[in-house]
C-alpha cells in the first residue's frame, strides 16, 4: 500500500510540475505580445508551449503502475483564469490497422471476423468498405470489386501503402459513404480498435470492445476480468488465460503481438486560457526514445 501511495504522490507530483512549466512559458510569453488574440497567434503559443512540454515531459519516468493510475483519469490544473486539462494513455491498448488488414489479405477467416463485425453496427455494405482497406494496403491497381472500390482511380493523390493515421482512415470513410450513403459507417467505433503505429498490444490497457473482437470465443468472464482488472500483470505470464489461448497469444492473433509493457504513449491536451481561447493537442510519445511524434493541433477555437 505504501508502494502504491508513493507511484500515485510521484507521478502526481510529477504531472503538477510538468503543467506548470508549460503554463509558466505561456504566460510569459503572452505577456510579452500586444497582439489581438488571433487564430494565428494562438496556434504560435499553442506550439510554444507543446515546444517546452517536450523537456517536462523527459524527465518523467512513467513506470507500468504509474502508467495505470494516470490513465484513469484526466487531470485538470487551474492557474488563475486559465486551465489545462490533461489525459495520457497506453497507446499500445490497440490493434494496428496495417498488420490487421494484412491478416485479413491473408486470411478469409479474420476477413469473415472483420465482417460480422461490421454487421453487427448495421453496415449496409461491410465487404467494400474492407476492400477499400485492403486496396489501401496492398498498393494495388486493380479494384476488388468493381471500380468504386479503388479510391486511387477518383482521387489520384491518395496515399496508397498503409493507412498512415485516423484522418486517412477517415477518408477512406468518406469514400465509403459517398458510394453507398450509408451513415451506419459514422457509428463504427474504429477509436476503440485501431492504431496506426504500434508493434503490440498492450494487456494492461486493453479495452473491453477490443477484448471482445479479438477473442470472440473466449469465455465472457475472462474477457470482462482482463479489460477490467485493477493494477498491471507485470508479465504475460500472469494474464489469466487458459493454455489453449496462452499458445495463441504467444503466436500472435489477427496479425498482432501482444505484450504487458508499455511502449508508446498516446496524449491529449486541452488548453484554456483567459476565455479567449481554447486548443486541443494531441501526439505519441515514444517512452524509450523519448521523442513526440504524430503532433497535431486538432482544434484552437476562439471564445
Amino acid at each position: 500500500m505504501k508502494k502504491r501511495k508513493g507511484v500515485v504522490l510521484f507521478v502526481t507530483l510529477m504531472m503538477i510540475l510538468l503543467l506548470m512549466g508549460i503554463v509558466s512559458v505561456f504566460l510569459n510569453k503572452t505577456k510579452e505580445s500586444k497582439d489581438k488574440i488571433t487564430t494565428i497567434f494562438a496556434m504560435t503559443q499553442t506550439n510554444a508551449i507543446m515546444y517546452s512540454t517536450i523537456g517536462y515531459l523527459n524527465k518523467i519516468e512513467l513506470d507500468e503502475e504509474a502508467l495505470d493510475f494516470a490513465s484513469k483519469m484526466t487531470l485538470p490544473i487551474n492557474f488563475g483564469e486559465s486551465n489545462l486539462l490533461i489525459g495520457i494513455k497506453s497507446d499500445n491498448r490497440l490493434l494496428n490497422i496495417n498488420s490487421f488488414v494484412r491478416s485479413c489479405i491473408k486470411d478469409n477467416i479474420v476477413s469473415d471476423k472483420f465482417i460480422y463485425y461490421l454487421q453487427k453496427h448495421k453496415l449496409r455494405d461491410p465487404n467494400l468498405f474492407l476492400d477499400l482497406l485492403k486496396d489501401t494496403i496492398d498498393k494495388d491497381t486493380n479494384n476488388r470489386s468493381g471500380i468504386q472500390s479503388e479510391i486511387v482511380l477518383t482521387y489520384p493523390t491518395f496515399r496508397n501503402s498503409r493507412i498512415y493515421n485516423r484522418s486517412h482512415l477517415d477518408m477512406i470513410i468518406e469514400y465509403y459513404y459517398e458510394q453507398t450513403n450509408d451513415r451506419a459507417i459514422y457509428n463504427v467505433p474504429f477509436d476503440k480498435l485501431f492504431s496506426y503505429y504500434n508493434g503490440s498490444i498492450d494487456l494492461n490497457f486493453i479495452s473491453l470492445e477490443l477484448m471482445e473482437f479479438l477473442f470472440d470465443d473466449l469465455n465472457a468472464n475472462t474477457i470482462a476480468q482482463i479489460a477490467n482488472k485493477s493494477g498491471v500483470y507485470g508479465e504475460l505470464k500472469n494474464v489469466p488465460f487458459d493454455e489453449y489461448y496462452r499458445k495463441k497469444v504467444k503466436k500472435g492473433i489477427m496479425g498482432q503481438h501482444f505484450t504487458t509493457k508499455t511502449s508508446s504513449l498516446d496524449v491529449k491536451l486541452t488548453l484554456v486560457y483567459m476565455s479567449q481561447f481554447k486548443s486541443h493537442i494531441t501526439f505519441k510519445y515514444d517512452m524509450r526514445s523519448k521523442k513526440i511524434y504524430n503532433y497535431e493541433i486538432v482544434d484552437v477555437s476562439l471564445e
